[in-house]
C-alpha cells in the first residue's frame, strides 16, 4: 500500500508549506514517486517527499516495474 505522511504541523496555514512524505511498502519497492493536487491531471512534484505551498487535497503515486499505486489524498 501507498501512504502520505504530514511532516511537522498538520493543519497548512497561508503562506506556510508543508513537507509531505510518500511512502510505500511494495515489493519490489517503489523507485519513482509522483505528486498530485487533485483536480489537476499534471503532476505537481515527484520524489519521495514533495512540500506544498498552498492548500488542497495531494496524494502521491508510487510506481515500480508492476505499475503504480496512488495513496489516499491528504489535506
Amino acid at each position: 500500500s501507498v501512504s502520505v505522511s504530514i511532516s511537522g504541523s498538520a493543519e497548512i496555514l497561508e503562506g506556510d508549506s508543508v513537507t509531505l512524505i510518500c511512502s510505500s511498502d511494495s515489493n519490489p519497492p517503489a523507485l519513482n514517486f509522483s505528486w498530485f493536487k487533485e483536480d489537476e491531471s499534471s503532476s505537481v512534484g515527484s520524489g519521495q517527499s514533495f512540500s506544498a505551498l498552498q492548500s488542497g487535497r495531494f496524494y502521491c503515486e508510487a510506481h515500480n516495474q508492476h505499475g503504480s499505486q496512488r495513496s489516499d489524498a491528504v489535506t
